[in-house]
């Protein structure tokens, strides 16, 4: 039985499933890898550096086409529909395709019918985000925690049967690649991440972004490392990322817009304090509790909203004058929310990542035996 994981969206995507086709693997699936772009081989390296003896196949879409005539011309860097539609008669040759997005279930009428449709999520945030109609469309899917579960299970996007909960895979590969890591900062002052959103109407970059950085180059106290979701600079023009990273201060402020370290976890791993908004990378840093502070930008009302669940775990400001005092006291009354953290880390992504790839494999597997002997037995 031929399974691919296949992945078309952003690279940082990678970290969230890769692991999972790495355990099938070792336990002697027949598992091969397609990707977007030149930009996913690097991810793929790492988790294959991670994981000694797994050196899958792995194939390079989109290099023809409509993908390739998008690409070209600018319109579009990683066209997802497109790349999908040029590599129908590769993706028609597999039992199964494991995805961390939804697009493929697009052309989910265009397989054949013995090909399973898998999906594994690529985050374990709060937002109703997560609640997509298009998860019907799957025959599997993995959910990192209980929490998510519940919320899928209640909106009918999973059914039981189809399913199974096998934790965060991100956070269970990322200490095989952080052992050899260096400081963010060579000084001893606590450092601060501040982490955007990347959609305009919840983030608090365009409102308070310049502000924040300004404030910490005025002053000793903290370290800032200013790196927000991948996609928030994803289609910027250069002038326009220049014009930021002009701002960073050597030995002081940290400003990445694009590189891989957004999302290999260097920063969420190496920062003291988390300053955000909405990002689900909230529970990639308290992998480790650690004191947060919430930037509530566009004045939501968030109390009791279930979109809004990890800013329980955490100060909530409105106004950047209130930030000093919030970030200063945040050590104090970490004592207040490290319980709640806990709590919502394991509700997030089932408790210990350790194991999430695993499994995550075991449960495909098990999925997967189950459909060859129905198909064996004519039910």
């Amino acid at each position: 039985m031929r399974t691919l994981f296949l992945f078309i969206g952003e690279p940082h995507q990678i970290f969230h499933a890769l692991p999972i086709a790495a355990e099938m693997a070792a336990d002697g699936h027949d598992v091969e890898v397609a990707v977007a772009s030149a930009d996913h081989l690097r991810m793929v390296d790492q988790v294959a550096l991670a994981y000694p003896g797994f050196n899958p196949r792995v194939t390079l879409l989109g290099q023809k086409g409509i993908a390739r005539w998008l690409r070209r011309r600018g319109l579009f860097r990683h066209p997802r529909l497109p790349i999908l539609l040029d590599a129908l008669p590769f993706l028609r040759q597999f039992d199964a395709i494991v995805v961390p997005e939804r697009t493929t279930t697009a052309i989910r009428h265009f397989l054949p019918r013995k090909t399973q449709l898998i999906f594994t999520p690529h985050g374990a945030g709060d937002r109703a985000i997560m609640l997509d109609p298009r998860d019907r469309h799957f025959d599997f899917v993995l959910v990192a925690g209980e929490k998510s579960e519940q919320r899928l299970l209640d909106a009918g996007t999973i059914r039981p049967g189809c399913y199974a909960v096998n934790g965060y895979v991100k956070l269970d590969l990322m200490p095989r690649l952080q052992a050899a890591r260096e400081p963010l900062f060579a000084n001893d002052r606590p450092t601060i991440l501040y982490a955007p959103h990347f959609k305009r109407e919840l983030s608090s970059w365009d409102l308070f972004g310049r502000d924040i950085i300004d404030r910490f180059a005025a002053q000793d106290r903290y370290n800032l490392v200013v790196a927000p979701h991948v996609r928030l600079f994803a289609e910027a023009s250069d002038a326009d990322r220049e014009a930021v990273a002009v701002l960073a201060v050597p030995g002081k402020i940290l400003i990445d817009l694009e590189s891989d370290r957004l999302f290999d976890m260097s920063y969420t791993s190496g920062a003291d304090i988390y300053l955000g908004d909405v990002s689900s990378q909230v529970y990639e840093f308290l992998a480790t509790p650690r004191p947060c502070v919430f930037l509530n930008a566009h004045h939501a009302d968030w109390t009791g909203d279930p979109d809004y669940l990890f800013w329980t775990l955490g100060d909530v400001i409105d106004d950047l004058a209130q930030l000093p005092d919030a970030l200063d006291r945040s050590a104090e009354r970490h004592a207040l929310y490290v319980d709640a953290q806990r709590e919502r880390l394991a509700e997030s992504i089932g408790g210990d990542p350790a194991g999430a790839a695993r499994r995550g494999a075991q449960a495909i597997a098990r999925f997967l035996a189950k459909g060859a002997l129905q198909d064996k037995s004519g039910r």
